[in-house]
């Protein structure tokens, strides 16, 4: 028994282990063999900032594996990093060792198609390792069937990575391009059961008790992050292609993991209110700021152009907009945030306000104690209120 137990406690981190080495030698041939077929254009700096941000992923699946090895969310957490790190690996190694480009595809396709799976079923069995409910079943058993599917096509489709890539199992022609077109709609499928798993955080939200609520918003609060910086990255093209947009990303993406620990482990959970706001309000008042620079720049450069004809006077005076707009409208809008994403915050400053404001009036001290101990209730929320009063300098011993 104390053999298996050892087993199933190092387990976790071979595979943690498994997956930095893969990281780490990935990014080392990409240093010694570049190669834009294999790499996808991606240099061995932009590679080793992107593997930091997923080092944390195996890193904490063996912690929560360790301690937790009932809960299958460690061992999916370990099993994306791996399979994170052998589509990173295959196209450099097979540059290095100078392998058929067809390997490291069908390589990369599997790893892949394992790496969407895993992602369903974390989504799905997040935080506690069980579905919402039994009706989920099907969910789990389409991504299963789906990712097989998927598995036995991928040797016979045509690589996308240039000449060299295709095989004798490669089909080719008319059922080739049904073949290819069938695939990309399993991959489809296998992205709308990944958003299907996530719709059941919000069911699992709802009927979740205040602890399973505050792991989930750790949780919810890392995703978001992640589509934002994907959607302003990928989709809308905002942030420019250099490293600091691969910084942000690598960011983002140790963010998930790292709230996948924090909500588990079950660490400081009630700070994530405040974390949300903040993140919220900020993000709402750098992009108010930059618009409303934007319209001063364009209003005072209009007015300004015919007198001095330059510029430089309607940016110095648009900066000068901004600077004084900030703290008035960082409290207003830290005000409205904080009634929508951190109320419990929020309540708890009305009360001691409103205390306060009586206190100014009030002389009873029978009343000052009872508005006390409501106003601690209703912001600390103790199992017990008690409020000792010293006895007045110079009064006897017994004497009311």
């Amino acid at each position: 028994m104390n053999g298996q137990a050892d087993l199933r406690r190092a387990a976790p981190w071979v595979l943690c282990g498994l997956a930095l080495s893969m990281l780490i030698l990935s990014n080392t041939l990409r240093a010694l063999f570049p190669d834009d077929t294999v790499a996808n254009g991606t240099g061995w700096l932009e590679g080793t900032i992107g593997a930091l941000g997923i080092a944390g992923i195996p890193v904490v699946g063996a912690l929560i594996a360790s301690r937790l090895p009932a809960n299958p969310i460690g061992w999916l957490w370990c099993a994306t990093g791996v399979a994170y790190a052998v589509t990173d690996l295959a196209g450099p190694l097979a540059q290095a060792a100078g392998w058929p480009l067809w390997g490291a595809w069908v390589l990369a396709g599997w790893a892949f198609v394992a790496l969407i799976g895993s992602f369903v079923f974390l989504f799905l069995l997040f935080p506690d390792g069980r579905l919402p409910t039994r009706r989920w079943r099907w969910v789990a058993r389409a991504t299963v069937t789906v990712v097989l599917l998927l598995a036995l096509a991928v040797p016979f489709v045509e690589p996308p990575i240039g000449n060299g890539a295709s095989s004798s199992w490669t089909v080719e022609g008319v059922a080739g391009r049904h073949l290819v077109q069938a695939v990309e709609d399993a991959v489809y499928v296998l992205v709308g059961l990944a958003l299907s798993a996530m719709f059941s955080l919000v069911l699992r939200f709802r009927r979740a008790g205040p602890v399973e609520r505050r792991q989930l918003t750790w949780f919810l609060y890392a995703t978001v992050l992640n589509a934002v910086v994907l959607a302003l990255d990928g989709a809308l093209g905002v942030l420019p292609d250099s490293l600091i947009t691969t910084a942000v990303s690598s960011a983002a993406s140790a963010l998930l993991p790292v709230a996948v620990g924090v909500a588990v482990f079950r660490y400081r959970l009630f700070e994530i209110d405040r974390i949300v706001s903040r993140t919220v309000s900020y993000g709402l008042l750098s992009a108010g700021l930059v618009a409303l620079y934007l319209v001063v720049v364009a209003l005072l450069r209009s007015l300004l152009d015919p007198f001095t004809g330059s510029s430089t006077l309607a940016v110095a005076g648009s900066t000068l907009a901004v600077a004084a707009a900030f703290n008035p409208a960082r409290r207003r809008l830290q005000a409205a945030v904080d009634r929508r994403f951190d109320r419990a915050r929020y309540d708890a400053s009305r009360a001691v306000d409103a205390f306060a404001a009586r206190l100014r009036d009030q002389v009873d001290l029978d009343e000052v104690t009872a508005g006390l101990r409501d106003t601690v209730s209703a912001t600390v929320a103790p199992t017990r209120v008690a409020v000792w009063l010293r006895a007045p300098m110079g009064a006897v011993e017994g004497e009311p």
